[in-house]
């Protein structure tokens, strides 16, 4: 029973086929975040023409995000317009054996969250806005931008009502302005918690983005906010997350994290690995009891 026991933690501990791959709180002293080495021992990487970025910095603060995530710890990150031109870019690899010779492939999905508030909107438009976070093919540093990008949050400010913002999603393609990947208005000064996912399916530019915009917290994923399924470009494999300033309204993020399932970024055990968490707490319920006799 004792090795049974041990089993059921072991699988628990490292359900297969999901990870947490990236938690990142800011937890750096206030300044520039390129050259900053997070806790998996990852750099973040210049990755675009202009360098220094000195648009992407670390700030004091937090921003909220929803039970059960722990509440933020370190300080933000703040992405502005007012850096070294469009395309000021930050990149960050996955860690855990993940590199642009083995990235992750095709039937597989990477999700990532964050908390965000919009803090203006100068520097933006209403047609197409700017791409500020996506999931790059490649790890490491590099002076030219990245060209190949998935699940990219696109931003702009709403066709409708000047005040207010909308947040997309996109394959690896250009921007539509007249894209249903789209949300509706937003509120500038709220902070809205944001799940992206990537699901990459075998094929050719059949990969699909999805965004969900303050969703109800569960182990599986409710129905998307907004979703693109038009072809990308080219499908590409995934290795690293990007930050990018660019023409999107000016922001505050806060407690990124990357991962492999839907229950990694938002905190949530899937049902396999509940299932598994309830035999293990089964087991041990038992062994007490029959130790106690």
């Amino acid at each position: 029973m004792k090795k049974i026991f041990i089993l059921m933690l072991c699988c628990c501990a490292q359900p297969a086929g999901a990870a947490l791959l990236v938690y990142e709180p800011f937890d750096y002293s206030a300044g520039a975040l390129q050259g900053q080495v997070n806790g998996n021992g990852e750099t973040w990487e210049r990755a675009g023409t202009a360098n220094p970025p000195n648009a992407i910095n670390v700030v004091s603060g937090n921003l909220s995000v929803p039970a059960p995530l722990p509440g933020a710890t370190g300080g933000m990150l703040q992405i502005t317009g007012n850096g070294n031109g469009s395309g000021s870019t930050n990149r960050l690899g996955l860690g855990s054996g993940i590199t642009t010779a083995t990235p992750i492939t095709a039937d597989a999905s990477v999700y990532y969250s964050l908390a965000l508030r919009v803090d203006a909107l100068t520097g933006s438009n209403n047609t197409v806005g700017g791409f500020v976070v996506g999931l790059n093919n490649t790890a490491g540093a590099q002076s030219s931008n990245p060209s190949a990008v998935a699940a990219r949050l696109q931003m702009r400010i709403d066709p409708s009502d000047a005040t207010k913002y909308n947040l997309g999603i996109f394959n690896n393609r250009s921007a539509a302005a007249s894209s249903t990947s789209w949300t509706g208005p937003l509120n500038v000064g709220d902070t809205y918690f944001l799940v992206a996912q990537d699901e990459m399916i075998s094929g050719t530019s059949n990969d699909v983005s999805r965004l969900w915009v303050n969703p109800a917290i569960s182990a599986t994923p409710p129905t998307a906010t907004v979703e693109d399924t038009t072809g990308a470009t080219t499908d590409i494999n995934v290795a690293s997350i990007i930050v990018r300033q660019s023409p999107a309204p000016f922001l505050t993020m806060d407690e990124l994290r990357v991962g492999t399932s839907w229950g990694d970024v938002v905190g949530v055990p899937e049902p396999a690995e509940a299932s598994l968490l309830l035999v293990g707490a089964a087991l041990a319920g038992r062994r007490r009891r029959r130790n106690a006799k």
